[in-house]
């Protein structure tokens, strides 16, 4: 799971530069930084604001951030399936 990357990801999807992603979270843009290259994994109080600057539910994050290795092999096919809504569900909000 990559947390950092998923909310690169979905930031840069909304068009928000990592400056201003950063003063709307309420965090400096070191630490999102941090949190984005999988350095420091991030508060839940900060999720949570991520998720209401990015406006999605923390359950998109956290879907979004499953990777394909964490995913046992019998359960690869469903998981790729899945994966291709993802996007989808990011562009709805």
């Amino acid at each position: 799971m990559d947390l950092g990357k998923a909310i690169k990801e979905i930031r840069k999807r909304k068009c928000i530069n990592q400056k201003d992603f950063a003063v709307m979270c309420g965090i400096s843009s070191n630490s999102l930084c941090q949190i984005e290259k999988g350095n420091n994994h991030p508060k839940k109080s900060t999720i949570k604001k991520v998720c209401e600057v990015l406006d999605i539910p923390q359950s998109y994050l956290l879907f979004y951030s499953i990777e394909s290795e964490d995913v046992p092999k019998d359960k690869q096919a469903i998981f790729h399936a899945l994966s291709g809504i993802r996007d989808l569900l990011i562009d709805k909000h």
